[in-house]
């Protein structure tokens, strides 16, 4: 095998995760939109531990819970196969390998929670079980850290114009807030619910920026040349 068939090789191979991030990102954000729609809500009657009982024992618990986790997997795959591009500026390259960690932990955060629902006869009474604060700790930590972490990542991604441009910057960033004041909130209050129907410019700005991604991979053709690659040609 010649060198430059084996730097083709291993440059098309490095770059399999960043051609994948836009089709992730479309359906991470089609999944997202879609488990908001469809997750169950409570009568808004009695303590938040009766609430949360209500809501886990709705047959729409594991439906909607599973396509938030195929999401948050969604997320963390697209950030990550991101990462893996070249250019990135230093503000940029810090914010991705931030987010990426957070999407990761967010990810195994919302497994838990899908799966919740089965020590769900443990708070038909009201009492505030083991299940119910790790629960309580994950909605009000992991879930609101993923959101500002949506709204930083449209924001540097909508400035630099690496990840969508301004105009997504601000579907991204309303999203994230909004998901992230929610949830913080939502083992303590019902004041802030109805952000979340708002939250779901997420999938939105995900849909549209992954389909920007892929349409740019489309028109260039791939990304350019490697430093590596150009030398080998040349030296061929």
């Amino acid at each position: 095998m010649s060198t430059l068939t084996r730097v083709r090789t291993q440059l098309s191979r490095a770059r399999r995760p960043e051609r994948v991030a836009g089709p992730l990102l479309v359906l991470g954000g089609v999944a997202f939109f879609a488990g908001g729609a469809v997750h169950p809500g409570d009568s808004g009657e009695g303590s938040k531990v009766s609430q949360l009982h209500e809501m886990m024992v709705d047959p729409m618990w594991y439906p909607s819970h599973a396509l938030l986790l195929a999401a948050m997997a969604c997320f963390a795959a697209a950030v990550l196969g991101f990462r893996r591009r070249g250019g990135l500026g230093s503000g940029m390259a810090t914010v991705t390998g931030v987010v990426s960690v957070i999407a990761v932990v967010a990810t195994i955060g919302m497994t838990l929670h899908l799966f919740a629902a089965l020590g769900a006869d443990g708070i038909a009474d009201g009492e505030k079980t083991a299940l119910y604060h790790v629960q309580t700790w994950n909605e009000t930590i992991v879930d609101p850290l993923w959101g500002l972490g949506i709204a930083a990542l449209a924001v540097a991604g909508g400035l630099t114009r690496s990840l969508g441009n301004p105009i997504t910057l601000a579907l991204g960033l309303v999203g994230g807030l909004a998901f992230a004041m929610a949830s913080a909130t939502i083992a303590f209050t019902d004041r802030f619910d109805t952000l979340f129907p708002l939250a779901s410019l997420i999938g939105i700005w995900a849909v549209v920026v992954g389909l920007m991604m892929s349409s740019r991979k489309a028109r260039s053709g791939g990304a350019a040349p490697a430093p590596d690659l150009e030398r080998a040609e040349t030296s061929n």
